[in-house]
């Protein structure tokens, strides 16, 4: 599969008037979104707590976590994202894609909306 960017729009959750516009690297691999501190930063936007990560070459790592609004797609939602250091590339993880039920096109290089698998009653 090839690599794609999207198209977002990141706010602070306590102030979400004020955004800035991501070309985020589409990465199914990863768990949470990354996004730079420096972007975080600007927005007020601050951690939360902390996670334990394997980075791309194997190393286990630890992230700080942020909470902020995330507009794709024509939808605007909170979700979660892990604050990126220098040299992290910013992308859009499998939590975020899942929050807006969106899955991906590998062949047309786009989101498209995903069929989400939950259960609607209680088996006897």
């Amino acid at each position: 599969m090839g690599t794609f960017y999207v198209d977002a729009l990141v706010a602070a959750p306590h102030a979400s008037t004020r955004r800035e516009a991501l070309k985020l690297l589409v990465d199914t691999g990863s768990m949470y979104s990354w996004i730079s501190t420096t972007v975080l930063q600007t927005l007020g936007v601050e951690p939360f707590t902390r996670r334990r990560i394997v980075t791309i070459d194997g190393s286990l790592s630890e992230r700080d976590m942020a909470e902020v609004v995330m507009t794709l797609e024509a939808q605007t939602l909170h979700t979660l994202c892990l604050v990126g250091q220098p040299g992290d590339l910013e992308g859009l993880g499998a939590y975020t894609l899942e929050g807006f039920g969106l899955g991906v096109d590998p062949i047309q290089r786009r989101l498209i909306p995903a069929i989400m698998f939950g259960a609607s009653a209680l088996a006897s």
